[in-house]
């Protein structure tokens, strides 16, 4: 698999406000995009904020969408996932099941993405994520 990029880190918060201004104060962070849970069924239907930090952006997730999605059990509150842009979900989990690598959520249609979550040596979950 070779991703296109580097895309993300996502963070599940049980305090937006106050990790919102601990990114802003310490690292410089911008506020991209600010949203509630409003039963859309999109892709950020939960409460969040989206920063810029240097080049990347992070996400803070009061509940990880997926987690609000049913998709996935509940899931603890820090490091939720950081997340890769492939060209192909679906191929990409193809190579990775073929390579015995543990997948956490097999591909899914989630608003305009088709994402997968799998695992790596450590338990860390990584997000594959296509652009519809």
């Amino acid at each position: 698999m070779d991703p296109e990029s580097f895309f993300h880190v996502a963070i599940k918060t049980d305090d937006l406000d106050a990790s919102e201004g601990f990114y802003q104060d310490h690292f410089d962070a911008s506020v991209v995009e600010r949203g509630s849970a409003d039963g859309s069924g999109s892709a950020t239907d939960v409460n969040h904020v989206t920063l810029d930090i240097g080049d990347k952006l992070l996400y803070l997730f009061d509940e990880a969408p997926y987690e609000a999605a049913g998709l996935v059990e509940s899931v603890p509150t820090g490091f939720l996932h950081f997340g890769y842009v492939v060209p192909d979900v679906d191929a990409a989990v193809t190579d990775l099941d073929a390579a015995n690598v543990p997948v956490f959520m097999p591909p899914t249609t989630f608003g305009d993405l088709r994402i997968a979550f799998l695992t790596d040596p450590n338990g860390a979950r990584v997000e594959l994520i296509e652009h519809l």
